[in-house]
Formats: C-alpha cells, sequence, structure tokens
C-alpha cells in the first residue's frame, strides 16, 4: 500500500482523489492533515518532548543495530554516499524499530520524522542518487541529549 503525503488545497482535493483513483483502491486512499512542530514553542516545551524522545528510543546494550541507526539517522546520513548505493536491510530493520518505538510519543505513523526528515536525491539525468536525512530541530536536541548520555 503506497501512502501519499502532500499537501492539497481543498478545492483540489476531489479532482487528486479521481485522478489516483484508478491507481489505488478506494480503501487504501487516506487524508492526513499536516502536522508540524509549531515554530513557537519554547525552549522548554522542546526539551521535555525531546527527553520523552530519547527515553523512548534510547538504544540498551543488546542493541547495537538501534544505535548504529540512530548515529546515522540524527547525523544527516546519506545512503548513496554512506551506503555506496547499496541497500542495507539491517538498518531499515533498526528504522523501523525505531519508528515504532517513537510511536509511544507521537502517535501517528511515520513519526521518525519528526527527527529526521528523509530526502529524495537524483543524478542529474535524472536517476535516483538515494536519501539524505535532513535533521530538525527537535532530531538536534535529542541527538544532543543520547551524545551526552555517551547513548550514540
Amino acid at each position: 500500500m503506497a501512502t501519499l503525503i502532500a499537501e492539497i488545497p481543498d478545492h483540489s482535493l476531489k479532482g487528486a482523489l479521481e485522478a489516483l483513483s484508478p491507481y489505488v483502491k478506494h480503501e487504501n486512499l487516506k487524508l492526513f492533515s499536516p502536522i508540524a512542530v509549531p515554530k513557537d514553542q519554547g525552549d522548554d516545551e522542546l526539551a521535555k518532548l525531546a527527553q520523552k524522545v530519547v527515553d523512548a528510543v534510547r538504544p540498551k546494550p543488546s542493541q547495537p543495530l538501534r544505535r548504529e541507526a540512530l548515529q546515522k539517522l540524527l547525523s544527516g546520513h546519506d545512503t548513496f554516499s554512506n551506503q555506496t548505493g547499496q541497500a542495507d536491510p539491517a538498518l531499515r530493520n533498526a528504522m523501523g524499530a525505531i519508528s515504532k518505538a517513537l510511536k509511544t510519543v507521537f502517535a501517528h505513523d511515520q513519526a521518525v520524522r519528526r527527527l529526521a526528515i528523509p530526502k529524495k536525491t537524483h543524478f542529474p539525468d535524472g536517476a535516483y542518487r538515494g536519501t539524505v536525512y535532513i535533521l530538525t530541530p527537535l532530531g538536534a536536541r535529542v541527538r544532543d541529549l543520547l551524545k551526552a548520555e555517551n547513548a550514540i
């Protein structure tokens, strides 16, 4: 099942759904309202949220792959440069575990995007190059807390 995440003006929504209907079953179409970290969020609120995230994702000694995945996610990982274009199933599984752990803090799919936004990159000829993870302010705060604890 594919997930479509886009901001569509209300007046264009009907046309967008009609355009997608030949390709996606009606029951698989889900509409989500955008959820963003409020820009006026105070430092205290961000610090509390970051601590909740750290408590949820902190790797245990028996979780070396989670530790590695957190290091990559929170350091602006580039799948092309760092993995030489090769898929890494272990990293994918560890990212899934992090995402699952984040559901205790954020009650929606793809909660990992609150820490880092994945951006697909392409070569000049248009071919897919890889994904770069762009750290959010919350992700930067979580990274700093985890580094202070020597967790990553």
